[in-house]
Formats: structure tokens, sequence, C-alpha cells
């Protein structure tokens, strides 16, 4: 689903922008006038050595499978919920026009009666279609968490040998980079890690 993707993006761009603000929010103060400089942290890297990575997110929602079972879910979710509605209103929808077949047949009473059955159906029907699109954008927020903390998770493993300061998103609609070199793209690398993970919790 396009929705479910886009919040996605959103998503994971917000937080990767808040680890990018935080890291240099927490750097090194400017030295005051006169005070004497101090000797860089060898651990600390220095500007020519920060080493940067980005992932393309577009390509992950196409490639990584766990990504593709959650958001079919969704997709199929949606459909049945639509499908439930629409058969509820056919029916509303078809038992009116039995009703009317009757004419002049119909007493004021049994039109009252009716009238008033018809609404509270209808009433009913809107009640039921608001409580499933809560539980589905509730299933949606869940399974968007799930995905993020996924690759989260990978990405911090991952980094234990790829060694990278920063890994930054980018995809449709995603102003993370203004510029991206395709030699530090580890989409792929990443996508393949991500779907081995996958097949691994599936076998447990």
């Amino acid at each position: 689903m396009k929705q479910f993707q886009s919040i996605l993006l959103v998503v994971l761009t917000l937080a990767l922008g808040v680890l990018y603000f935080l890291h240099f929010k927490t750097g090194a103060a400017p030295k005051k006038a006169g005070t004497p400089a101090t000797n860089t942290s060898a651990a600390e890297p220095s500007p020519e050595q920060v080493r940067i990575a980005y992932i393309d997110l577009d390509t992950i929602k196409e490639y990584y499978t766990y990504f593709k079972l959650k958001n079919d879910e969704i997709d199929r979710e949606k459909q049945r919920i639509e499908n439930e509605i629409q058969g509820g209103v056919s029916k509303l929808e078809k038992d009116r026009m039995e009703f009317l077949k009757k004419g002049e047949a119909i007493t004021q009473i049994e039109a009252e009666n009716f009238q008033r059955d018809y609404q509270n159906r209808y009433q009913q029907l809107g009640v039921r279609r608001e409580t499933l699109l809560n539980q589905h954008l509730n299933n949606q927020a869940k399974a968007l968490d799930d995905i993020q903390k996924r690759i989260n998770e990978y990405l911090k493993d991952y980094n234990q040998q790829a060694g990278y300061h920063f890994i930054f998103s980018t995809g449709e609609g995603n102003l993370t980079l203004y510029y991206k070199d395709s030699a530090y793209n580890i989409t792929r690398e990443v996508i393949a890690g991500l779907n081995e993970a996958y097949e691994r919790t599936k076998k447990k």
C-alpha cells in the first residue's frame, strides 16, 4: 500500500535525522577566546576519516522479503474491511428495495418501523467501519515499528564489521540526501542480510 510505504519512509527518515542531530549536538563545544587548544582524542575521527554510507528505502521495499510480507498483510486487511462494509451496504440497500416493492400495501407504522431500523443499521455500519479502520491503522503502526526495529537491529550488527560513522537513508520524496555517490550505496548488502536474518527467524 502506498500509504504504508510512505509512512515507513517518514518514520525511518525521522529516526536517522534524530541520530544525525544528536551526534552533532553532543560534539565538542566551541572554544572560548584564550583557551589553550587540547589534543583531539585518537578515537575521535577527523572529518576526512568519517565513513558514511546510505541505504535506498525504495529498493528495500521492493526486495526485503519481510517488508513485502507485512505490506501484503496490510493490503489484504484493508481489502477485507472494504468488502465487509460494502457487503453490509449492499444488504441494506437490497432490504430497502424489497420493502419498497410492497408499494401501497405498506402501512404508516410499517414505514416508520422500517425507517427506524434502516437508520440504526446504517449507523451500526458506520461504527463498525470506524472500529475496523482504527484496528487497521493500529496494525499498520505495529508493522512499521516491527520493520524499523528489524532494520535498526540489523544495521547495528552489520556496522560492527562495516565501521561506518553514519548510515543515512534515501528514497522517493526523501530529502535526507541532496547528493549520493553510488559507490557508497550499501542497500544490496543490507537487503541480503535482512532477508537472511528473516529466514533464520522463520526456522525458530
